[in-house]
C-alpha cells in the first residue's frame, strides 16, 4: 500500500520544483526564435544546450563533464582565446579564406590620452584587409566580429579592440579588391603599472560563419576553409 507520508513528500517536492523552475524565457538566436526555452531555477538562468550549436560553439558530452569548444593541440597554451580553430600566420604574412586577404604589417606601443591623469597604455596592430567577394561588401556582413578581434599574451590573457575604433575596419564598405588599412589600437585600464604592460603573442581575428549573410551567399561570394578564423603570431616576421 502507497505510503500516505510519501505521498505528501512527493506533492511538497514537486510544488517546490514548480515554485523554482516557475519562469521562462523565449530565446532569440541570431534573430531566430529557437525551439527550446530557457528556464530559471532559484534565480539562475539556465539554457537548453541545443542553443549552443545555434551560436556555433560545439560540445561533447563524456560521463559526468561537458565540454566547450575544441581541445587545444598540444603545442598551443592554454586559454580559451588561444584554442580557436583559426589560419595562422606570421607578421606581413597574407592569409586568405576565400573571402579576406588579411595581414598583420606592424606591432607598437601606443598611449591614449598622454600626459593627462587619465594616460592609458596600450597596444596597436597595423593591418590590411582586401575584399575577395564579387560584391561590395562589409566585414562584419561575413561573420566578423568586433568584440572577436583581441591580441593574445603567453599567459592566455587578451585585450579586445577599442569598441568604437575597430567598426573603421569592420563596417568598412569594400567594392571586390578593395582595400582598407587600418590600425587596431588595444588599451590596458589607464592605472594600470607599467611593470605589468606585456608584449602580446597573437593577434586573433574572429570570423562566426553563423553570421554569414545570405545575400553575400547569394552573390558567389564563400569560405574555402572550414576556419576562417585568422591568427597572426606577433613573434615572428615574413
Amino acid at each position: 500500500m502507497f505510503d500516505p507520508k510519501l505521498r505528501t513528500l512527493a506533492l511538497v517536492l514537486a510544488a517546490s520544483l514548480a515554485l523554482a523552475a516557475g519562469t521562462t524565457y523565449s530565446i532569440v538566436v541570431n534573430g531566430q526564435v529557437a525551439a527550446d526555452k530557457a528556464i530559471v531555477v532559484n534565480g539562475k538562468t539556465y539554457l537548453p544546450i541545443s542553443v549552443l550549436k545555434e551560436l556555433g560553439i560545439d560540445y561533447s558530452l563524456k560521463g559526468t563533464t561537458l565540454t566547450l569548444g575544441n581541445p587545444a593541440p598540444a603545442n598551443q597554451t592554454a586559454g580559451g582565446a588561444n584554442q580557436r580553430a583559426s589560419l595562422e600566420g606570421c607578421l606581413g604574412e597574407t592569409l586568405f579564406n576565400g573571402i579576406w586577404r588579411f595581414k598583420a604589417t606592424k606591432l607598437e606601443p601606443i598611449v591614449k590620452d598622454a600626459g593627462t591623469p587619465l594616460e592609458t597604455p596600450g597596444w596597436g596592430v597595423t593591418v590590411e584587409l582586401r575584399s575577395g567577394a564579387k560584391e561590395m561588401v562589409q566585414p562584419v556582413f561575413t561573420g566578423v566580429r568586433d568584440q572577436g578581434i583581441q591580441i593574445a599574451f603567453d599567459d592566455a590573457q587578451t585585450l579586445t579592440a577599442d569598441a568604437l575604433d575597430v567598426q573603421k575596419l569592420t563596417f568598412a564598405n569594400l567594392p571586390p579588391g578593395g582595400v582598407v588599412t587600418h590600425q587596431l589600437k588595444f588599451w590596458y585600464r589607464y592605472d594600470t603599472p607599467k611593470d605589468q604592460i606585456k608584449t602580446p603573442t597573437k593577434l586573433l581575428f574572429e570570423i562566426n560563419t553563423k553570421g554569414f549573410e545570405n545575400s553575400i551567399r547569394a552573390s558567389g561570394a564563400g569560405y574555402t576553409t572550414p576556419t576562417p578564423s585568422l591568427r597572426v603570431r606577433l613573434d615572428c616576421q615574413k
